[in-house]
């Protein structure tokens, strides 16, 4: 209740920290507000389970599981998503009876703050959630703490490898959200209107920082030239400026060092051969303060390879690649032919392929004919390098809760040895 009262101003804070137009970050509040009513609602529901086991004295001896809290947990937060990494962590973690302390970014830290403080308001006792602010030393002081059960991270693949070393000397609980360089498959059969909307949502929310994105465009080569042709007229009229404006469709990079490797990447695609078809330069035309802001246009690159640079590495901005193909074992194996298992996307009319499809990609996540949605109610996590364990949905609980079995004898004890 006290979330979905400070709407407008929890946006205005999110906007103002990572950049992101304010349309999506309000979506991000009351995406918000549902994560925490779920897990409010599902509490009562994920307890243990009984069993009736067989005594050897006749009748049954009765067994059964205790779904216990692990005790004070870490949650260290990313960037680009501030207030939906607080609660996709703290939701779960503080209504399974854990207690949490709280690490976001040192970029973006104002909402957690503001939670700790609706928390409180809303009558959890002090202690129980916690925000700490730093950087990396900070982070690892966390990890490494005795007093620590379980840290879940959501970062990038080579801190988390870090983290998840630390973790692992006193065994601790981990859940690892990290990269990705996802595949976004059209098929030729595909509603290419609807296809394009979700290359572009799958490339360009939240200004490309998102570590879901399907950058890895495959397109039929049947449709290719059609399909590259309406996305850059869509993409044309996508309108970059305040993102405090609810008319805007792109802010500003989070931050320098992003919008700095993001033009890295730009650069190093067109010295690999790609051909940048539309975009990737910076926008430095706007009016006022914005004209010294991060601001950069959609990057579209069309002759793509497999092994480029920009094809393999994740970038964490608005750099889409396209590259055709021509059947669907081909762009399986493609598609497949990666470090990353976070994410997957499949446009086809066919519902038989679209199934037969998401069962072959290696992927954590995966749509058919949409792309990036994220409801609190499914499991969210990757395959390989892009992480460990999940987050929300009924399976996100077995990571913050441990099972106690307990059995309970009805009869005597069976013993061989003298009486």
């Amino acid at each position: 209740e006290i979330m979905a009262q400070n709407v407008q101003l929890l946006s205005e804070m999110e906007t103002s920290d990572t950049g992101r137009v304010i349309r999506e970050t309000q979506y991000d509040i009351e995406a918000g507000i549902e994560c925490l009513n779920y897990y409010a609602g599902v509490v009562n529901s994920l307890g243990g389970d009984s069993y009736n086991l067989p005594c050897a004295s006749g009748g049954t001896n009765l067994a059964y599981t205790l779904r216990e809290p692990l005790g004070v947990t870490v949650g260290i937060g990313a960037w680009n998503y501030p207030i939906q990494s607080a609660l996709w962590k703290s939701a779960p973690s503080l209504v399974f009876g854990n207690s949490m302390i709280f690490k976001p970014s040192e970029y973006t830290p104002s909402t957690a703050l503001w939670l700790a403080q609706c928390y409180h308001a809303a009558g959890l006792p002090e202690g129980i959630f916690q925000v700490v602010l730093g950087g990396r030393e900070v982070g690892e002081e966390l990890v490494q703490s005795n007093a620590v059960a379980k840290v879940s991270f959501t970062g990038s693949l080579g801190t988390g490898k870090k983290v998840y070393e630390m973790a692992s000397r006193e065994m601790k609980k981990v859940t690892m959200e990290l990269g990705g360089k996802s595949p976004l498959i059209i098929f030729d059969d595909a509603d290419l209107d609807n296809a394009i909307s979700g290359a572009m949502m799958g490339n360009f929310y939240s200004n490309g920082q998102v570590c879901s994105n399907g950058t890895r465009v495959f397109v039929h080569e049947s449709i290719l030239e059609e399909f590259v042709h309406k996305l850059v007229e869509r993409t044309k009229k996508m309108r970059i400026g305040d993102p405090a404006n609810l008319d805007t469709d792109i802010g500003p990079m989070a931050h320098e060092d992003q919008y700095k490797k993001v033009m890295h990447y730009i650069d190093v695609g067109m010295k690999e051969g790609a051909t940048l078809c539309y975009g990737g330069t910076a926008v430095d035309s706007l009016p006022g303060d914005m004209k010294d802001g991060y601001f950069l246009s959609p990057a579209i690159f069309t002759d793509c390879r497999d092994d480029m640079t920009i094809v393999q590495e994740e970038i964490f901005g608005m750099v889409m690649t396209i590259l055709p193909f021509s059947t669907e074992d081909e762009v399986v194996r493609r598609a497949n032919d990666t470090n990353f298992g976070l994410a997957a996307g499949v446009f086809t009319q066919n519902i038989q392929r679209g199934h037969r499809m998401v069962q072959q990609l290696s992927a954590g996540v995966t749509w058919i004919n949409n792309y990036n949605l994220a409801p609190v109610e499914l499991p969210w996590g990757g395959n390989k390098q892009s992480g460990i364990g999940r987050e929300n949905g009924v399976g996100g609980v077995e990571s913050w809760t441990q099972l106690k079995s307990v059995y309970v004898e009805m009869g005597n004890v069976e013993c061989d040895y003298p009486k």
